[in-house]
């Protein structure tokens, strides 16, 4: 839950006996609680830059992120979806982990330099000696919420400290590269043309025409393309 401290109780001179100021009080927790709900989405940036020198693929490995990049190209139309189409060629086509968690992108890598840095590891030469030692890459976690974040090194001469979501750590989703891509592709289209993002035509007419890739029989289980419609879903 993201508390905002916008959220305000303003004071006020009416009484009320005991059983009316507890259900005041009981309406005014949810109400806070629905004001940070549909608020947060808007207060966060999910797509702010990641401070240097991390690299962070949010496409392969951030829900929320994915979910504001395709609130932003609602309004772009089919060419927008085509651009998409082409961008997914970056998360390849191996197995990945999707971190479904409310940080944003730039608060993990903070998060990982303030890491780095008080165990003397953020400079480079300290950095790729303590990554070989470790045998090629590096767990570090994050005690406020147990989540866990490997780093390896990416380009010497740029953001060499490459981030990703440890496997199966908590707030983290298992997913096939395919299974991501078809996931946003039909959750864009959805945000674009409308309709149902789980009605198997509409799947595998995008599949067919952006992803080139063959059609399915049905959404599968907890591993499966359904469960990640529901995690990038776009309200």
């Amino acid at each position: 839950m993201i508390h905002d401290s916008r959220c305000i109780f303003r004071p006020t001179n009416r009484t009320f006996s005991r059983p009316a100021l507890s259900k005041v009080r009981m309406h005014g927790i949810q109400l806070l609680r629905r004001v940070v709900i549909i608020t947060s989405s808007h207060l966060l940036d999910y797509l702010a830059e990641v401070p240097h020198p991390v690299l962070f693929n949010t496409w392969k490995h951030h829900a929320a992120a994915t979910r504001q990049r395709m609130r932003d190209l609602a309004s772009g139309g089919d060419a927008a979806l085509e651009a998409l189409a082409d961008e997914l060629r970056s998360i390849g086509t191996d197995l990945m982990d999707l971190y479904t968690g409310e940080l944003t992108p730039a608060a993990i890598a903070g998060k990982v330099l303030a890491l780095l840095r008080a165990d003397r590891r953020l400079e480079l030469a300290t950095y790729r000696a303590w990554l070989t030692a470790s045998g090629g890459y590096g767990v570090l976690a994050f005690p406020e919420d147990g989540t866990q974040w490997v780093v390896r090194l990416g380009d010497e001469k740029g953001r060499y400290i490459h981030l990703h979501p440890a496997r199966w750590a908590p707030e983290t989703r298992r997913v096939r590269a395919n299974v991501l891509k078809t996931a946003i592709m039909v959750q864009a289209h959805a945000a674009v043309h409308g309709g149902d993002p789980h009605d198997i035509t509409r799947i595998n007419a995008v599949r067919k025409r952006f992803l080139d890739l063959s059609p399915i029989g049905r959404l599968k289980g907890d591993d499966g393309l359904g469960i990640v419609l529901k995690e990038l879903a776009v309200s």
